[in-house]
């Protein structure tokens, strides 16, 4: 909405107006202007705006046109052909894709402003010449130029609805224009009053309610039902594994952190997420009691007793860090209960004339809170991942010796994450700054209220600063999930009686339940709400569960040899998979001699194909409980040994493939990163936003994670996997990643919403496990990695010819999918982040 925050210029009659923007010199002026509801393939709605103004040369601040922007000329005759003569305005709504453009022509310039701003709430929304309306089922178009263009002559208005309807329209309209343009191109050249009623697609007019008690509130109670969902599969598979009998300590001790973490992922559910539902609630029903003020002014303690509650479940060892963590909650406790004394309202809140002190107590007591907050995260992630085996095991400390590395990161934790938190500052501050740029690039910077204003606005963006951080880091607890069922995971692996080459039925619960917080993503937005989004943990969790019930028995390790019908699996040991290495490696050079007699190329050696044909079936005698027995018909001995995996654990396969995965991922994060971060309209999100560095350091990271953790998963289940080769097995655990996608995609197209970049996901997800797969058959092979001048070599011996072909065409497809997809998928962005706009009321919903 359009803010005025002081008139001078604009305060006295109508007559001192025109004289300040010169209207007289407007004689002979032609303007048009267009409006287009953009709503294909959005979510929100965009209002995309072009006002065209042709002036002539006699004008006298034409002149000033032709000046740098931040010159005061350029700004006032820009104001009043934008804005009107007010010196002081700030359009928080209204977006510029690029500066506008001054065209000279032959006795005078043509200026061309485009603008755009979106229908994400109810109100008017003000974008160059238009107000719009954004009502509960009508909207409103409205043509309202300032008031030096009312009089010049108007060539053409067009407005396009999109795609809702146009209820009532006036004046009539002249024409028409495809699909759906209403056009006026008045005779006399005077303004028409266009006013424009359309009535909009609901899943755009549900969009547009963002602040509504029951969009609020379903939208909420949406993303706790996927922490809910967590929480309850938690307490099921603890059950269950308590149920099945604890063996080794480790084992119960990662069985007592889950429990403790899902009381204390309780309370950050209700600490992290219902203060805003409360805050929200409590608004709508006491509008006159300061609840907005109430939330800004709590958050810094909510960030302590969150970062407290983190600390203490990640029990640091170092007294030194325990320290700075009750030094880090004593500002924030005492800015919090005692605001006066450092000249702040008794809310918290920064007045015009709050001393600094007042202005360095807010920004002290911020800091503080959030680096506490991310302390206790930071502990709690280091004791998780100690305890998954991601942290390796303590050397003996050298006496004398320098400290090692790990030593040195938690001695100097606390200052670490302090200038953590000061570049995030930064960052934030940046991003304040050019929003206020943006929405004031035409105030007058000479004007003693310029300053005023900017300085208020800036310290009301730092007072909400703890609330947004808080809503940010709550969208990063899924990495401390994702290591407290992977440290259960590791600690079920290290028990003797399950370090065989497949997991438990207990085990495949956990691995099932690591799935949908690692791996898959929470989709189900539509209309701007996600209402939906909780339920896609358990769409995850039966996809993945779905591909493995289709899969049972139909494993390579699960056929049954020949004459006793055991599974092939209950047959391997230790010294039966170094005899089925060697079988297979020998498995291959017949074929490879097979290959070269075929050929004509037999060279010096007598012996005959049927001589070969002996020795391969000489090669598929295998022995089982029973006595002597024969591999299945429709397995070899190499498909046997791929089968088994790189090495005799399953949990060690699954290491291996996370290392894989996590590198074969690299230029995928980059691509998706660039694609979500900085394509199209998504670069106003991330440059406006006060988290968009740190949104894009976090999408690394998790993307990184997800590729590790997918990996994981194709390695600890490749033996249960169907397939002969790596990319089949990688192509199953795919599906179960898509299938998710599949649905959401299913709900996009309902709702008449974009698909964004689902489809890059789902290609990428599928080529980085198609290359694990394809470097898993590798490894399998590795002891011969000597004999061979190249892996690619050992790879073409491994999977002949044939095979080697498809996988090199089925990788190359990949790719041109994966760039295909990169560079035509429609760009279906919607708006900056709330977090851009410091009128956007409450912090709630940022980050």
């Amino acid at each position: 909405m359009i803010v005025v925050w002081g008139l001078s210029a604009g305060a006295g009659p109508a007559h001192a107006q025109d004289d300040v923007c010169a209207v007289g010199g407007l004689t002979g002026a032609r303007a048009s202007a267009s409006v287009r509801l953009d709503d294909r393939h959005r979510t929100q709605t965009k209002i995309v705006s072009r006002l065209t103004v042709h002036l002539p040369s006699r004008w006298s601040h034409a002149a000033g046109l032709l000046l740098g922007q931040d010159s005061e000329g350029y700004r006032l005759a820009m104001r009043c052909l934008a804005r009107g003569p007010d010196p002081q305005q700030q359009w928080w709504d209204e977006w510029r894709p690029h500066p506008p453009e001054i065209i000279p022509q032959k006795g005078g310039l043509e200026v061309r402003i485009d603008t755009y701003a979106w229908a994400d709430d109810e109100g008017m929304t003000y974008v160059g010449p238009w107000d719009v309306e954004v009502g509960h089922d009508r909207w409103r178009v409205r043509l309202d130029p300032p008031p030096a263009l009312r009089r010049v002559r108007w060539s053409s208005v067009v407005v396009d609805p999109g795609t809702a309807s146009a209820l009532k329209a006036e004046p009539r309209p002249t024409t028409g224009k495809a699909p759906s343009g209403l056009v006026w191109k008045p005779a006399s050249g005077a303004m028409p009053a266009v006013d424009v009623s359309v009535d909009p697609a609901w899943q755009h007019s549900w969009a547009a309610q963002t602040k509504r008690l029951r969009f609020s509130v379903s939208d909420r109670v949406g993303g706790a039902f996927w922490g809910l969902s967590l929480l309850v599969m938690l307490v099921w598979a603890t059950r269950r594994t308590q149920q099945e009998g604890i063996v080794t300590p480790e084992e119960r001790r990662s069985i007592r952190a889950a429990v403790l973490w899902a009381g204390v992922f309780l309370l950050i559910l209700v600490i992290g997420s219902g203060d805003n539902l409360y805050y929200e609630v409590s608004i709508r029903h006491f509008p006159t009691d300061p609840w907005e003020e109430r939330q800004a002014h709590s958050a810094p303690l909510l960030n302590v007793l969150l970062g407290g509650m983190l600390l203490c479940y990640g029990r640091p060892r170092r007294l030194t860090v325990r320290l700075a963590g009750v030094a880090l909650a004593v500002p924030a406790v005492v800015v919090t209960f005692w605001p006066q004394t450092f000249g702040m309202t008794g809310r918290g809140f920064l007045t015009e004339d709050a001393p600094d002190r007042a202005v360095l107590a807010v920004f002290t007591s911020t800091g503080c809170s959030l680096t506490l907050l991310l302390m206790g995260h930071v502990a709690t992630g280091w004791r998780l991942a100690r305890s998954a085996g991601l942290v390796p095991a303590r050397p003996p400390k050298t006496p004398g010796g320098p400290p090692e590395p790990r030593e040195l990161f938690l001695r100097y934790l606390a200052p670490v994450l302090g200038l953590v938190v000061a570049l995030m500052s930064l960052w934030a501050a940046s991003a304040y700054e050019r929003d206020w740029q943006r929405a004031s690039w035409l105030s007058d910077r000479s004007a003693l209220d310029y300053g005023t204003q900017h300085l208020q606005v800036l310290r009301n963006d730092l007072v909400w600063f703890a609330t947004n951080g808080q809503d940010w880091w709550f969208g990063q607890t899924w990495l401390l999930c994702g290591l407290v069922v992977l440290a259960v995971i590791r600690a079920r692996a290290a028990r003797a009686a399950v370090a065989t080459s497949e997991p438990s039925p207990v085990d495949v619960l956990w691995l099932l339940v690591f799935f949908p917080v690692t791996v898959g993503l929470v989709l189900g937005t539509y209309a701007g709400n996600g209402s939906l989004s909780g339920f896609w943990f358990l769409l995850n969790l039966a996809s993945l569960g779905l591909v493995l019930a289709g899969c049972a028995g139909q494993a390579v390790l699960d056929k049954p040899l020949h004459h006793s019908h055991t599974r092939l699996r209950e047959t391997i040991d230790g010294p039966a998979r170094a005899q089925l290495l060697d079988r297979a490696r020998r498995f291959r050079e017949i074929h490879s001699e097979l290959r070269r007699l075929d050929q004509g190329q037999a060279g010096d050696s007598p012996r005959t194909r049927r001589a070969y044909e002996r020795e391969l079936r000489g090669l598929h005698r295998w022995r089982s409980p029973s006595g002597a027995d024969r591999l299945p018909a429709d397995v070899s001995v190499v498909d046997a040994a791929l089968a088994l995996g790189p090495h005799d654990t399953w949990w060690a396969n699954g290491r291996l493939a996370a290392r894989v995965a996590a590198l074969a991922g690299l230029p995928a994060t980059a691509l998706i990163v660039w694609a979500d971060m900085f394509r199209g309209d998504a670069l106003a999100s991330t440059l406006f936003d006060a988290f968009g560095l740190p949104n894009t350091v976090a999408g690394v990271l998790y993307w990184e994670a997800t590729w590790a953790a997918a990996g994981f998963l194709l390695g600890a289940l490749w033996s249960r996997l169907p397939g002969r080769r790596g990319p089949i097995r990688s192509l199953l655990l795919a599906v179960a990643y898509a299938l998710p996608i599949a649905v959401d995609a299913i709900g996009n197209w309902i709702a008449h919403q974009g698909q964004g970049t689902l489809a890059l996901y789902a290609v990428s997800m599928l080529l980085v496990l198609t290359v694990t797969g394809i470097v898993m058959d590798l490894e399998t092979f590795r002891g011969e990695r000597r004999y061979w001048q190249s892996r690619i070599g050992l790879l073409l011996s491994v999977y002949q010819m044939r095979y080697f072909s498809l996988q090199v065409a089925y990788v190359l497809a990949q790719l041109v999918a994966v760039f295909t997809l990169w560079q035509f998928f429609a760009d279906a962005g919607g708006p900056p982040s709330p977090g851009a706009d410091p009128q956007a009321g409450t912090g709630g919903s940022h980050g």
